[in-house]
């Protein structure tokens, strides 16, 4: 796809119309005008150049003129023709797409490991195992729009058909592709790319030409139930001193549980972010258990000199101001107090994602 393209004009066209409304190759026409061939696009007599040697054998407009959708209709008419032609008289026809296959818990999950909760792979289908017939420009089932080639069964007419559509520079328009029918859409750019499709069925393509989309199709299911990811986490404790512990855990998706035995309960949040979070999660551990700590007392202040936190109250209790602060004397205390303002707001808020608990 990287390389540059020849305008329509500039590529030879190598098949028209002979005068039995046929597609013909411009090697089984006679010469020059006796060839009796019109262009596919504008219906104008051609000039069969297929005697020389140096430059490859084409058509030119007897007029001289160049016609600017030429090239594209002709490419049209091959697909639709050619293609037909390979359903109808092989034995094998198949169209192959990207699968993937979703774990079965995907929808629900609250640690889903984005773009990676899946499996892949590419499911190939024979059409012939499921369809016998193929016409041209046929009306879609439940659409007044025509396709360039229908796939359908004559045996179990109830089956939904298969829409192909071609094109060259104009896509079909997604009101078509999105109707709910099964479509296939495959951009073209030369002959090669329709041999190609003959030779090896319809394959989902988005990076070389031909390029192929699939419409319409079940693609994927959320059944699987293989899937095992590494999930990351914040995990919050609550032991019975009102002591808490946060921090970020990882371990296989299907073993999440609680961590520590003698913890009273544990929270697990898929976040990266622990600092707020956490201040959320003292207070929900609060309201659970009613057990006092000391980061929930109102008297639970920064050091002055900035060396961490202290008891406000420290004189009073004579605690040495530089000693480390046991959060868990609280449940000893007289005077904790609750910051009620503060733990009602962030309630009142919650943590804003999903998480599991653990007693």
């Amino acid at each position: 796809m990287g390389t540059t393209k020849l305008h329509n004009n500039s590529k030879p066209l190598t098949y028209a119309i002979d005068k039995e409304g046929r597609l013909v190759n411009v090697d089984d026409v006679p010469t020059g005008v006796y060839c009796n061939c019109i262009c596919p696009a504008c219906k104008e007599p051609l000039v069969a150049k297929n005697n020389g040697t140096k430059k490859m054998h084409h058509f030119t407009h007897l007029t001289g003129s160049e016609c600017d959708y030429a090239y594209e209709s002709m490419l049209h008419l091959i697909a639709k023709e050619k293609i037909r032609e390979a359903f109808l008289s092989q034995a094998e026809f198949s169209i192959e797409f990207m699968y993937k296959s979703y774990c079965k818990k995907s929808k629900q999950c609250k640690y889903i490991v984005y773009d990676k909760c899946y499996t892949t792979e590419m499911r190939k289908y024979n059409l012939k195992d499921y369809y016998d017939s193929c016409e041209q420009e046929i009306q879609y089932d439940n659409i007044n729009r025509r396709s360039d080639l229908k796939f359908f069964s004559s045996t179990i007419p109830e089956r939904p058909s298969i829409y192909l559509e071609f094109f060259v520079t104009h896509a079909s328009d997604e009101s078509k592709l999105h109707s709910g029918n099964k479509i296939i859409e495959i951009k073209i750019e030369d002959v090669n790319d329709i041999t190609e499709i003959v030779q090896k069925g319809i394959i989902e393509n988005k990076d070389r030409y031909p390029l192929v989309e699939f419409y319409g199709f079940i693609k994927d299911d959320y059944n699987n139930q293989s899937i095992v990811r590494d999930i990351n986490f914040l995990r919050y404790s609550l032991y019975k001193s009102g002591k808490s512990q946060c921090y970020q855990d990882q371990c296989k998706c299907n073993d999440l549980k609680k961590q520590h035995n003698y913890s009273l309960y544990e929270i697990c949040i898929h976040t990266d972010i622990s600092f707020k979070v956490y201040d959320k999660l003292k207070y929900i551990g609060y309201q659970k258990f009613k057990i006092n700590n000391c980061i929930l007392c109102t008297n639970y202040v920064d050091a002055y000199d900035g060396s961490g936190k202290i008891c406000h109250l420290y004189k009073r209790f004579k605690m040495n101001y530089y000693d480390p602060l046991d959060t868990g004397r609280a449940t000893q205390c007289e005077c904790f107090k609750i910051n009620k303002v503060e733990m009602e707001e962030i309630l009142k808020t919650g943590i804003g994602v999903d998480f599991d608990e653990f007693v």
